[in-house]
This record gives structure tokens, C-alpha cells and sequence, in this order.
């Protein structure tokens, strides 16, 4: 009878758990994110970027790494493909476009996403940490942002059947 008890609270858990701990609003911009493209391995990677870089728009700004918006692109890199001069003036208004246009933002990351799957050969642990460290993709912490990566995928796909 134990077992069975056991058994059962363990396959509930598993079946109701929130490991990420998304509210419903999340769920709703996770799906919208994943409404933007047919590419699979895109979509399920743009939702774990969300959640891993600003906790799905909670967290959008990092002054220390001067990364910005929903998947914290970082503002010298958008400047660059902006082809913008790099002044105080340009690098406010793109933080500030990041922050409130999402179209804007989703699309920065899609390019850098894009420009890694096109150097790494579609191998996407070394995109997702190439996304954080650049070409730096095998350091620790390209490497540990990879895995991070990684599982918050199986986790949107295994238990929030996203």
C-alpha cells in the first residue's frame, strides 16, 4: 500500500509540477513566441531564451552587461547590425527600443541566433552557447548556459507539453 502511495504522489507530482515556476501570463507570451516560426529547434529556443535571459520580460534590463529586452540582446552587437556609430545618444535609443518594441527585440534575436546556426552548422548546444558567450561557446560558461539551456527545453516540452 505504501508503494502504491508513493507511486502515486510521485507521478502527480511529476504530472502538476511547475518547475519554472511560469504564471499563466507566461504561458500565453510562450506561446505566442512559439507561434513565430515553423522551425522547432527556433521556436522551443527563442521560449527558453526568454526564460532564461529575462524570466519572460520580468527582468529586461542588465546595466553590467548593457544587454537588453526579452532575450537581452546586447547593445553593441544590435548597434553593429544596426550599423550605427557607438555614442551614448545611439546605444539609449536602442536600449530603449529593445525594451518596448518586442518585434524589434524578437527580431535582433533571431538574426543572432540565425548567425550562429550558420557558423556552428546547425549544431545548436554550441549556438545556445555561442547566444551567451560568443566565440567563446566552449568555455565553462558558454557550456553551462548550453545545458541551461537545454533543460529548460525539456522541460517546456515534457512537462508543459508546450
Amino acid at each position: 500500500m505504501k508503494k502504491i502511495l508513493f507511486l502515486f504522489l510521485l507521478i502527480h507530482t511529476f504530472c502538476f509540477s511547475n518547475s519554472l515556476g511560469l504564471t499563466n501570463v507566461d504561458l500565453i507570451i510562450l506561446k505566442k513566441i512559439k507561434s513565430l516560426t515553423d522551425n522547432t529547434m527556433m521556436k522551443y529556443t527563442l521560449m527558453a531564451i526568454a526564460i532564461k535571459e529575462s524570466s519572460i520580460g520580468k527582468k529586461q534590463i542588465n546595466d553590467f552587461s548593457n544587454d537588453y529586452g526579452l532575450f537581452q540582446s546586447n547593445i553593441k552587437s544590435v548597434m553593429k547590425r544596426q550599423r550605427v556609430e557607438d555614442n551614448y545618444y545611439n546605444r539609449k535609443y536602442f536600449a530603449n527600443k529593445l525594451l518596448k518594441d518586442v518585434a524589434f527585440s524578437t527580431a535582433n534575436a533571431i538574426v543572432e541566433i540565425d548567425y550562429w546556426r550558420k557558423v556552428h552548422k546547425e549544431n545548436w548546444v554550441r549556438v545556445w552557447a555561442s547566444y551567451n558567450a560568443g566565440w567563446r561557446y566552449s568555455s565553462t560558461t558558454g557550456v553551462l548556459y548550453a545545458d541551461s539551456i537545454f533543460d529548460i527545453i525539456k522541460k517546456l516540452r515534457f512537462e508543459y507539453n508546450l
